[in-house]
C-alpha cells in the first residue's frame, strides 16, 4: 500500500488537542508543542479518514522515535488530534508488566482529561461496557496479555461495536504483537498476534499504528505483509535530549569509562562455584563517581533525587548476589565515615578525590570536595538498593538521594529512570541483537542538566556493540527520511549482530548482502525481447575497453546499467533483487560518504551455465581487477550460443570489504 493519500484537511487545534497540549507544555516548552503537533497531524493525515468508512486498502504505520526522547507525548497529541479528526475510540497497546501498564494509563489519562479512559478492569460488565460504547468519543489502555486482549475483543463483540472507527495504537509494537511461530514452518500464529490481527479485522475503519524505537523486525516482515508499516513518521529528539551520539558518537571520551570485562563475570553468582562477594574495581569506581555526582547535583538542587542503574544480567540470581555486594558497599562506606583515622576511611577518601577529578573535568560547576563530602555522609544512610526483576515488587522511584537500582530485563524496554547519572553495564550475550541492546540504553533521555556528572561504566567490547548499534539506527533513520512509505529493502548490521529475534522473521524471506560477497543473476534472459537492453549495455560500454583493470564510475552509474539486464524468469531472482540492491548500495554510500564504484568490463564469454546467485561468474584471477573499497560491477558479455541463447550482458556485483550485512525482505 502506498503512503499517497489524497489531501485532506486536519484539524490541528481542536478542543481536546489543545487541552492535551496545555498539559504537555510545561514538559515539552513551545518549541516541543510544535513539533508534536506537527508529527501528529502526519499521522493523522496518513491514517484512515473516519468520515468516508473503511478504506480500499489497510491502514498502518510506524512512528519511530529514539530512545527515551518522547514518544509517549506525541502518542497521547496523536490520539487526542485523532479524536477532534472524528475518531470514536483509542485503543492503546502496552506492554505486559504491571508498573509499565499503570504508567501508560496514568500518563494517558491525564492527557486526555475530557475523555473516559478505561482501564482493564472496566470491560468486566458487559451492560456497564456496553453503555460506554455508547457514550463515544473514549479511550481504552490495555496490556499485551492474551487473556486480556480476547476478553476486551469479546467485550466489543457483545456490544456490537463492530461500526466504530478506532485509532489502534500498539506501543512498543515490536515486543509481542508479531508472530513468534513465523520462524517455523508449522503455519501456528502466537495468540497475541492473532488477537490483534482479529481486532484490526473486526474493525473496517481503522488505523494500526506501531509505535517503538526499535523497528528491525517489523522492517524485516516480507514486504506487503500487515505488521511492515506502510508509511513511518519520524520524531526528532527535541532540545536537552543525549543519545548515541553524546555516548557512542562526538561525546566518547567524555562519558564513556572502561572496566575489565572479566570483573563483569565476577557479579555473575551463576557462573562462579565460589563467589568471593568481593566488589570489583570498576563498579566500585562508578559508584564513587556517582556518590560525587550525585551529591554536587543535591547542592544545586536540593529537592532532586538521583540514580544508579547496574544491569550486568538478565538471571535473577545474580540480581540477589550483585545486591548483597552493593550493600556491603554502603555498609562499609558508612562504617568509613565514622572512623575517620582508619584505612578504609583514607581508602574511601582516595576514590572519592579520584572521581571528584573526573567529574570536574566535564562539570565546571561542581561545588568543593569538601561540601561533597559532607553530603555524601549526611545521606549515605538513607541511601536505597533496590531489586528489579519478575520477582521483586520495588519500583524505579527515587525515594531517597542515591538510589541504586540492580536488574535484568525489567530494566530495559519502556523504563524511565528519572535522573539517572551513572550507569553500570555487562550484559554481552553470544549472540547479541541490535533491537533488545539498544532498549537497553536507559541512559539516554534528557539529560544536558546534568551531563556534566552522567557517566556509563562498562567494557571495551560492549562499548564497541553500542557504537555498532548507533551506526545502525543512524543508517535505517537516513533510511527512512528517504523512503518514509516503508519502500526501502535493506537494513545495515554491523559486525556478527543479527538484527532482531529470529523466531518472528520468516527464514525463506530473509536475504543478506554479506562485506566482500559477490552476487549475480541465476541467469539472464538471452532471448530476442532481452535484445534492445542488451543492445543499450553495448553501447554505453563500447568505450570501456577490456584491457584496463577497472574504471571508476558512480553508484548511480552502477545501477543504471544492472535494471538493463533482465533476468531470466524461469530462474527468478531473491539475492539479485534490484530494489534491495539499491538500498544496500544507498545505505553504503551515506556511510561511506562516497558515490564511488568500479567497473570491470570482459567480453567474449562462453557463459551458459545455470549459476546460484552466489556463485560467481569471475575467474579467481580477475577478483583482483579492482579495489575492495567501494562496490564493484563486473559486466562480461556472454555470446551468442549454438543453443539459441542470444548474446546478453551478465552483470556480477561484489559488495565492499567493512564490518557489515545488509539484511532485507523479499517476497516470493
Amino acid at each position: 500500500m502506498s503512503s499517497a493519500k489524497a489531501q485532506r484537511s486536519i484539524k490541528v487545534d481542536g478542543p481536546h488537542t489543545t487541552e492535551v497540549l496545555k498539559v504537555l507544555v510545561k514538559d515539552l516548552g513551545e518549541n516541543g508543542i510544535n513539533a508534536a503537533v506537527q508529527k501528529a497531524s502526519k499521522i493523522i493525515e496518513l491514517s484512515v479518514n473516519p468520515d468516508d468508512g473503511p478504506p480500499p486498502e489497510p491502514s498502518d504505520g510506524l512512528l519511530y522515535g529514539l530512545i527515551q526522547s518522547g514518544k509517549t507525548s506525541i502518542l497521547t497529541v496523536t490520539a487526542a488530534m485523532a479524536v477532534d479528526n472524528g475518531f470514536d475510540c483509542i485503543l492503546v497497546l502496552t506492554t505486559d508488566n504491571d508498573p509499565l501498564y499503570e504508567q501508560t494509563l496514568d500518563r494517558v489519562k491525564a492527557a486526555l482529561r475530557a475523555l473516559t479512559i478505561l482501564g482493564k478492569k472496566d470491560w468486566k460488565d458487559p451492560d456497564r461496557f456496553g453503555n460506554q460504547v455508547k457514550m463515544k468519543p473514549f479511550g481504552i489502555v490495555c496490556s499485551k496479555n492474551g487473556s486480556m486482549l480476547k476478553s476486551l475483543l469479546e467485550a466489543f463483540r457483545k456490544a456490537k461495536a463492530k461500526g466504530l472507527s478506532v485509532l489502534i495504537i500498539d506501543d512498543e509494537a515490536d515486543q509481542a504483537s508479531l508472530n513468534t511461530f513465523t520462524g517455523k514452518p508449522s503455519g501456528k500464529v502466537s495468540t497475541i498476534n492473532q488477537v490483534i490481527t482479529d481486532f484490526r479485522n473486526y474493525f473496517p475503519t481503522t488505523t494500526y499504528l506501531q509505535v517503538t524505537a526499535t523497528p528491525q523486525a517489523l522492517f524485516l516482515q516480507r514486504p506487503g505483509h500487515r505488521y511492515r508499516p506502510t508509511f513511518t513518521v519520524l520524531t526528532e529528539p527535541g532540545p536537552g535530549y543525549v543519545g548515541g551520539d553524546e555516548f557512542f558518537g562526538s561525546g566518547t571520551a567524555r562519558m564513556l569509562r572502561q572496566v575489565d570485562i572479566n570483573e563483569v563475570a565476577r557479579l555473575r553468582a551463576s557462573n562462579q562455584p565460589r563467589p568471593t562477594g568481593a566488589i570489583p574495581a570498576g563498579l566500585k569506581k562508578a559508584l564513587y563517581t556517582f556518590l560525587v555526582g550525585a551529591a554536587a547535583k543535591v547542592i544545586a538542587r536540593p529537592a532532586d533525587n538521583f540514580a544508579f542503574l547496574c544491569h550486568v544480567s538478565m538471571i535473577t540470581r545474580d540480581h540477589e548476589y550483585t545486591r548483597q555486594i552493593l550493600d556491603d558497599f554502603k555498609a562499609a562506606t558508612i562504617s568509613a565515615f565514622k572512623s575517620k583515622t582508619s584505612a578504609p576511611y583514607t581508602a574511601l577518601q582516595k576514590g572519592l578525590k579520584e572521581a571528584y577529578a573526573d567529574l570536574a573535568s566535564t562539570e565546571q560547576s561542581i561545588p568543593s570536595f569538601a561540601d561533597i563530602v559532607a553530603k555524601i555522609e549526611f545521606y549515605i544512610p538513607g541511601s536505597n538498593i533496590k531489586l528489579i526483576n519478575a520477582t521483586t515488587s520495588d519500583e524505579i522511584k527515587l525515594d531517597s538521594v542515591f538510589n541504586i537500582f540492580v536488574g535484568g530485563n525489567k530494566l530495559g524496554r519502556g523504563v524511565t529512570i528519572k535522573n539517572l547519572l551513572v550507569s553500570y553495564y555487562g550484559r554481552n550475550p553470544r549472540t547479541p541483537r541490535a533491537d533488545t541492546v539498544l532498549q537497553h540504553a536507559r541512559m539516554y533521555g534528557y539529560r544536558s542538566e546534568d551531563l556534566g556528572v552522567t557517566r556509563l561504566f562498562l567494557p571495551q567490547r560492549l562499548a564497541d556493540h553500542f557504537t555498532s548499534i548507533h551506526e545502525m539506527e543512524k543508517s535505517l533513520r537516513d533510511l527512512l527520511k528517504k523512503y518514509a512509505d516503508g519502500c526501502f529493502e535493506g537494513l545495515y548490521i554491523s559486525g556478527t549482530w543479527t538484527a532482531t529475534r529470529s523466531n518472528v522473521l520468516d527464514p525463506n524471506t530473509i536475504g543478506y548482502y554479506v562485506e566482500g560477497s559477490s552476487y549475480t543473476p541465476r541467469h539472464p534472459l538471452r532471448t530476442k525481447e532481452s535484445k534492445k537492453n542488451t543492445d543499450w549495455v553495448s553501447e554505453q560500454l563500447k568505450t570501456v575497453n577490456d584491457s584496463p583493470p577497472c574504471v571508476i564510475i558512480t553508484v548511480a552509474r552502477l545501477l543504471q546499467l544492472i535494471e538493463k539486464v533482465d533476468v531470466d524468469p524461469e530462474h527468478g531472482a531473491q539475492l539479485w533483487d534490484i530494489k534491495a540492491i539499491r538500498a544496500a548500495l544507498t545505505v553504503l554510500e551515506d556511510k561511506n560518504k562516497t558515490d564511488k564504484a568500479y567497473l570491470v568490463v570482459k567480453r567474449n564469454r562462453e557463459l551458459k551455465a545455470v549459476r546460484t546467485e552466489r556463485h560467481g561468474i569471475i575467474q579467481s584471477s580477475e577478483a583482483t581487477l579492482a579495489p575492495t573499497d567501494a562496490p564493484t560491477l563486473f559486466m562480461y558479455q556472454a555470446n551468442a550460443n549454438a543453443a539459441g541463447e542470444a548474446e546478453v550482458w551478465w552483470p556480477q556485483l561484489r559488495f565492499p570489504d567493512g564490518q557489515y550485512v545488509l539484511a532485507f525482505s523479499f517476497d516470493w
